[in-house]
This record gives C-alpha cells, sequence and structure tokens, in this order.
C-alpha cells in the first residue's frame, strides 16, 4: 500500500538516494528538481519544510518535500520525484493524492500552491490533470499553480 513516511535515523541514508537520474550519480540539482539529499537537509534546518519518502509497503519508491509559504498563507507542494528504478509504474499518480490529502489534513486547508517550471511539460500535464490550475503568477522562474479542493 502507498503511503508516506517520516525521514528518520534509520532511513535517511537511503532516502538521500532517491533520484530521477538515470545515470544514479546523485546530483545536487537534478532537471526539474532538487535533490532528495539537498531537501532533508533543508527540512532539518528550516523547521517550515517537510521531506517524506514514498513508500510501498516497504519499499522505498520516492521522495516528497513540501511546506508552509508564508507569502500565501497556505502550503507549498515543492519538491515531488518518483526514482528512477520505479518511474513507469503508475507510483506518481497513485501517490500524489495521498500526498494532497496528507498536505490538506496536515495544515487543515483544501488550497495548495506548486511551483513549475513552464518547460517541465510533463509536470504540468500531470498536476493540472489532477486539479492544479495556473494562477498566472510567477515565483522567480516558475510558474505559480494552486490546486482547491471543492
Amino acid at each position: 500500500m502507498i503511503h508516506l513516511e517520516k525521514i528518520t535515523r534509520n532511513n535517511w541514508r537511503k532516502a538521500t538516494f532517491v533520484t530521477t537520474d538515470p545515470d544514479r550519480k546523485c546530483p545536487l540539482d537534478e532537471k526539474w528538481v532538487m535533490s532528495a539529499a539537498f531537501s532533508i537537509v533543508q527540512s532539518v534546518y528550516e523547521e517550515e519544510w517537510e521531506s517524506r519518502l514514498i513508500m510501498d509497503d516497504d519499499q522505498i519508491v520516492g521522495f516528497v518535500f513540501y511546506g508552509w509559504w508564508a507569502e500565501k498563507k497556505a502550503p507549498l507542494f515543492c519538491r515531488y520525484m518518483i526514482d528512477i528504478g520505479q518511474q513507469g509504474k503508475g507510483y506518481g499518480k497513485k501517490a500524489l493524492p495521498i500526498i494532497i490529502d496528507t498536505m490538506m489534513e496536515q495544515y487543515h486547508t483544501n488550497r495548495i500552491y506548486l511551483t513549475l517550471e513552464k518547460e517541465n511539460e510533463r509536470a504540468v500535464h500531470i498536476y493540472t490533470q489532477f486539479g492544479f490550475v495556473a494562477t498566472g503568477e510567477m515565483d522567480a522562474t516558475e510558474e505559480v499553480y494552486v490546486y482547491e479542493k471543492r
């Protein structure tokens, strides 16, 4: 069963190697998303951020990073990746509603933001298919999207 798991003393090393890089070089800044390693460190030192593993039973399949966007006074779904070895198995679409529900429950809200590079067409397609809508705003070089549960 797909679920989210906190990064702990027992799993943080494995978590840092979740990557979308086909060569598994685990770069600090991958093509579309900051690395799991960077995100984990950020969530330790910036308490408004959360790092979670995406699990299928006891197998790591991905990683998510989210937190509080003070500017919008709402949660920001910031980084999301399915490990390169688990891509193409449907985990991305299965985990997305679980992440959204977890964030809504945790932050007691029905609105979640995310930002995307316009050129990341695959991500734009997935998120808009799920119900995220472009707001017309920009956050640095990324477009702002919002999801509202009705």
